[in-house]
């Protein structure tokens, strides 16, 4: 086996079957392409496909026991969730600074990485962490549970997303069957998979006729309260508005926001991002051109310079008549610059990416959805010597695909004016 309960598992193992699943998840979408998979057509076919769909999220999600082998973020989630449901502070109590104390455990302490930091995720996935604690204990079957709960509604709402933008229907298929969601949140428990339904339901009300600022503005609040990576789409959104709903957005949005962070500025003041500004100065991980810049600068040169292009890129892309008022496709391109020149990207970032890659078919995201699990190689050495491996060859096999697609695409749009559809 491969991830055997009570061996150390197979890492190199694990990087050639998820290539060949995801060669085979290609194929198969592929097919449904190529007859133009109708779900009318093929309703009883349809249905087959849900079903083995939702089976293997059942399996993959409760048959992996207790154990989390690519990840040990989720100890973490359910440690804080038991801070909070006996009202403690996260956001100011370290693992390490409850230590001796009767909630340090013996399940799930002694797995929680970093514990000399204070937390980083919003109050939203702290209530959700608080839920799936007082679901199971000591325990990650909560998490799970809440997981393959928000996942099902996630798969609800790709459902509608497709019908309401009228995508073909085979595009649902890249969301069903893909192995990023199924790998990296049923199976490693990434808490992203929680705000994947606020911004489907914020992208199935943009869609309607007669904006609903109201619920608009609060699914968009409560996804950056479950993590900040949403805030890279707002502005897109905030200036397709007239003066009328940017001030009722503002407020909205702003009121949620307060409300949910209240309980904790009670106790902490506005010390509420916890270690959100050590994350980000100093972590780096599976990078592409910040490992390049990395080469020629200073590791604080090269950071500067990939926050600068990102910040950067907003400027043309809100401004350019070719990107204006078109918030698909520049939440789709923003998203593709933070890739790049990020200096951290973790697999499951790139779940807040999957609705424009869909819309879009985007075939470099759809490639790095499947090649970035190559960047557990790392894991290899963690298991065999307790030390990072470092592969550059496997990093750059990742990110060829991607990079590769992405040219020939910006190629096709050149060439035609348009948004080049797979």
């Amino acid at each position: 086996m491969i991830f055997p309960k009570t061996e150390t598992p197979d890492i190199v193992k694990f990087l050639v079957l998820s290539q060949l699943i995801f060669l085979l998840y290609l194929l198969f979408v592929y097919l449904t392409k190529r007859i133009n998979f109708s779900f009318l057509k093929n309703r009883k076919l349809f249905f087959y496909f849900i079903i083995i769909g939702i089976l293997i999220r059942t399996v993959v999600s409760f048959a992996t026991g207790e154990v989390s082998y690519l990840s040990d973020d989720v100890y973490r989630y359910v440690w804080e969730g038991k801070l909070v449901a006996n009202d403690y502070n996260p956001f100011i109590l370290s693992p390490d600074a409850m230590y001796g104390t009767p909630l340090a455990d013996t399940t799930i302490y002694p797995k929680i990485n970093h514990p000399w930091h204070v937390t980083i995720y919003p109050p939203v996935s702290q209530y959700l962490f608080m839920a799936s604690y007082l679901i199971s204990g000591d325990s990650i079957s909560g998490f799970k549970l809440l997981s393959f709960l928000f996942e099902l509604l996630s798969l609800l709402l790709m459902y509608i997303f497709v019908k309401r933008y009228k995508l073909p229907d085979w595009t649902f298929f890249l969301y069903l069957f893909s192995p990023l969601i199924i790998i990296e949140f049923l199976f490693s428990n990434h808490l992203d998979i929680f705000g994947l339904p606020f911004l489907l339901g914020a992208l199935i009300l943009l869609k309607d006729s007669k904006r609903k600022l109201f619920p608009l503005s609060v699914l968009l609040a409560l996804g950056v309260l479950v993590k900040f990576y949403l805030l890279f789409f707002i502005p897109f959104m905030f200036f397709s508005f007239n003066r009328k709903e940017k001030l009722k957005f503002i407020l909205i949005f702003g009121l949620t926001i307060v409300i949910f962070y209240l309980p904790f500025i009670m106790s902490s003041g506005f010390n509420v991002f916890g270690s959100l500004g050590v994350y980000l100065d100093l972590w780096q991980y599976n990078g592409s051109l910040y490992l390049l810049l990395g080469k020629f600068f200073s590791i604080d040169t090269a950071r500067y310079i990939c926050f600068g292009l990102f910040v950067s890129a907003y400027i043309p892309l809100l401004t350019m008549k070719r990107f204006k008022n078109n918030f698909m496709l520049q939440s789709l391109l923003i998203f593709i610059v933070y890739i790049i020149v990020t200096p951290v990207i973790f697999n499951w970032y790139l779940l807040w990416v999957i609705p424009f890659m869909v819309y879009y078919r985007n075939s470099a995201i759809i490639s790095l959805t499947g090649t970035c699990m190559l960047s557990y190689h790392g894991l290899i050495g963690i298991f065999d010597t307790g030390l990072w491996s470092q592969m550059p060859i496997l990093i750059f096999i990742s990110y060829f695909p991607f990079f590769a697609l992405l040219i020939y695409e910006a190629y096709k749009q050149i060439k035609t004016k348009k948004v080049n559809l797979i």
